[in-house]
């Protein structure tokens, strides 16, 4: 049975003394994060087993009893989440948490997509701040607006749900917190698959249109990746363009196209 410790910067959860792993998770100012790393006698080696940034591991059962988690890959407020895994009854000891805490009070108290909402809690808001929601655009290669929204404002809980609108398939979503003046937080990253039946179209070798098998959004860019067309509906007009192959980015994928 594993336990886990939880940091939401401060927040601590524990568990029955079976072992398991910390995390911690806030942005990077600039600073590396200590530990201390007692000795397991049971064991007859050092508690801690791994330890993972941003789910990359940084280094195996390290054999001192105090390490520094260094952080200087990162670039000053990105996200970081720090996992250590640790033996059984034996647990190391964060001794500067608050070193990845946002300078600001705010903080995203939790986040969660499902098959219909994008929905958040946060705490340590000040008025005029905003949310910005991305998704991550597989097709591009990059996060694009979604949506935004002004936030509440009050310092204790805030609770914001949105319709999701999901693509078939995998889903990528940040909350970007933007206050009055202009830090910027962001949520951890949220995943959700769809299984639902994916928008197909006709015919591969076009003259005039393009049909899809439900109403969607979709770009058409050329064979240079320049954007020739975008909108929503069931059907496009390709007659205007060129002859020659195209790429339809439709349900957060892309597919190849000749106009004739």
């Amino acid at each position: 049975m594993k336990r886990f410790v939880f940091f939401s910067i401060w927040l601590l959860i524990c568990g029955p003394l079976y072992g398991g792993e910390i995390v911690l998770s806030g942005t990077y100012q600039g600073k590396s994060v200590f530990v201390q790393n007692p000795f397991n006698h049971s064991r007859n080696t050092f508690c801690t087993r791994e330890v993972f940034v941003n789910d990359r591991k940084l280094f195996d059962a390290p054999q001192i009893s105090a390490f520094k988690i260094d952080l200087t890959h990162l670039q000053l407020n990105d996200l970081v989440v720090i996992r250590i895994t640790f033996d059984d009854g034996c647990m190391p000891r964060v001794v500067n948490p608050q070193v990845i805490q946002t300078p600001k009070r705010f903080q995203f108290v939790s986040s969660q997509s499902d098959n219909q909402s994008i929905s958040w809690v946060t705490a340590g808001e000040v008025p005029g701040g905003q949310f910005v929601i991305e998704r991550y655009e597989h097709s591009r290669k990059r996060w694009e607006v979604f949506r935004s929204l002004l936030s509440k404002g009050r310092l204790d809980n805030n609770q914001y749900a949105i319709l999701a609108d999901h693509y078939t398939g995998e889903n990528r979503y940040r909350i970007r917190y933007e206050d009055p003046e202009g830090a910027v937080i962001y949520s951890l990253e949220l995943d959700y698959t769809s299984t639902e039946t994916p928008v197909t179209f006709y015919p591969l070798v076009a003259t005039t249109k393009l049909t899809f098998s439900d109403s969607t959004r979709y770009s058409i860019t050329d064979y240079y990746g320049k954007l020739v067309k975008e909108g929503e509906g069931m059907q496009v007009d390709i007659s205007d363009l060129s002859p020659g192959e195209y790429y339809l980015n439709i349900q957060n994928r892309k597919e190849k196209f000749v106009k004739k």
